[in-house]
């Protein structure tokens, strides 16, 4: 009756899908999503003039759906880390 979220850092992962925007391409491509952490990152006054994300390495990810759908999506990350170089 809820959603729970994860908010986790890709920066220990294989080197192709160790920041959000790779990680959420390469899960897209296996019809899993995450959200890149970067989505999340506000920047009021644009005061960072042009530097990176803090959050560039994070991803969010929704416990929302039922678990039979968690347990396919879990599977299919393993298999998309596994395979990564």
């Amino acid at each position: 009756e809820g959603t729970f979220y994860v908010w986790a850092s890709a920066a220990h992962l294989p080197p192709s899908i160790s920041d959000g925007m790779s990680f959420f391409k390469q899960a897209l491509d296996r019809k899993v999503i995450a959200v890149p952490g970067e989505f999340f990152d506000v920047d009021p006054g644009k005061r960072r003039l042009g530097r990176p994300s803090r959050f560039r390495k994070h991803l969010r990810f929704s416990f929302g759906p039922p678990m039979a759908k968690i347990d396919e999506a879990l599977a299919r990350i393993e298999k998309l880390v596994s395979e990564a170089d």
